[in-house]
């Protein structure tokens, strides 16, 4: 039996993007995955025949633990032999390209999920690219989750062969046994947020950081609560830069009606009792909650850039707006907070719309498909 390594730097990513596929493989293959169990729990919900080792990996450049993890990959590559070595996330793909490399792994992938240097400028911009560029060299074979970002990418990096894309697109595709409409969680979920049947519910899911448009929110929100006050905003998600109290004390300024949540094993529950899925995310690969929530019929509104203008079927699943231009993205807001009967179309094509392209059935098919026509025939 062929046997597959996964390269992680946290479970973080690994729980949303990763099980499905992992569950898949582990029928016909060796399954091991790498992570960092300690910055973040890995789920139980991770098939058993999956071989977990944990490796010390950080998210941020840190010389000489990146140097341990380079040589513990290499140790591991070495010992066990793996058929192929596929790898998620800027350091962990720098690093697993590189000793799978070194080990001489015949099938070394690496999946793009979004460019760290996209929203930079400078020096920063060009180390960062120049990273990418090395995954790319050392790979047999890159991914993307989008088409707009394996064009993207392509471009920048200057590639003379294509950035391939797992079936329509999107890391793992959506559980739509999980993420699906749910008109009695709705009230309940609403009720104890303390909302009210005529309250309109923005919603916000994902990391608490700066290149995820947070601050850009706060200031959005606020323009369109002081022209009506029945709108509520909930924030979910980890605050991975300590930004929390900033938030907070911006939205006190403007005295606005926001909730914060936290860290969600349930982000379905959130989505489908809020009423608009907001993104002002400056950079994405696809923007797999885009439609988890379309899958639970709330459209979204979010900046029009890579990656969103393939999970956002603009007009139809939700609206665009042009990157960091709050006005734009209040009035947006404020549009659709007025226009319930656009949003109960929007959201039921959104859902179709998932149900036709985003499966996680349909992604993992893909993904499984791929390894029995290049690796387990190798």
């Amino acid at each position: 039996m062929k046997k597959l390594c996964f390269v992680a730097t946290s479970p973080f990513g690994v729980n949303p993007f990763l099980l499905g596929h992992l569950a898949v493989l582990a029928e016909n293959y060796e399954v091991a995955l790498c992570v960092n169990l300690d910055v973040y729990p890995l789920s139980e919900n991770i098939d058993p025949r999956v071989k977990v080792i944990h490796i010390p990996i950080a998210r941020k450049v840190t010389p000489f633990q990146d140097l341990n993890v380079l040589w513990c990959l290499i140790k591991i590559f070495h010992r066990e032999k793996f058929d192929s070595v596929h790898s998620l996330m800027p350091k962990a793909g720098l690093l697993g390209m590189m000793a799978s490399m070194m080990c001489r792994v015949p099938h070394r992938i690496h999946t793009f999920t979004g460019q760290v240097w996209a929203s930079k400028v400078g020096w920063m911009r060009s180390v960062l690219k120049l990273f990418d560029l090395m995954i790319v060299v050392f790979a047999t074979r890159v991914f993307s989750d989008s088409a707009s970002q394996s064009a993207f990418l392509e471009k920048e990096l200057g590639l003379s062969h294509p950035v391939g894309i797992m079936g329509k697109g999107s890391i793992s595709g959506v559980d739509m046994d999980r993420f699906k409409p749910d008109p009695q969680g709705r009230l309940r979920k609403r009720k104890e947020l303390g909302v009210t049947g005529s309250q309109f519910v923005f919603l916000y899911v994902g990391r608490i950081a700066r290149d995820k448009g947070v601050f850009d929110l706060m200031d959005a929100f606020a323009k369109v609560y002081t022209k009506r006050q029945d709108v509520v905003l909930w924030m979910v998600g980890p605050d991975e830069e300590g930004l929390s109290d900033s938030l907070k004390h911006v939205a006190s300024e403007a005295n606005c009606a926001i909730s914060w949540i936290g860290r969600t094993s349930t982000p379905e529950h959130y989505m489908a009792a809020a009423d608009v899925y907001v993104l002002p995310s400056y950079r994405e690969g696809f923007g797999l909650a885009v439609i988890e929530a379309a899958a639970c019929e709330t459209p979204a509104l979010a900046y029009r850039i890579d990656g969103v203008i393939d999970s956002v079927d603009e007009g139809k699943t939700g609206l665009l707006v042009p990157l960091k231009d709050i006005e734009a993205l209040a009035q947006g807001m404020s549009n659709l907070a007025a226009s319930p009967d656009q949003i109960e179309a929007m959201g039921q094509e959104a859902r179709q719309r998932v149900e036709k392209d985003f499966t996680a059935q349909a992604i993992s098919g893909a993904w499984l498909e791929y390894y029995d026509t290049h690796v387990k025939t190798y």
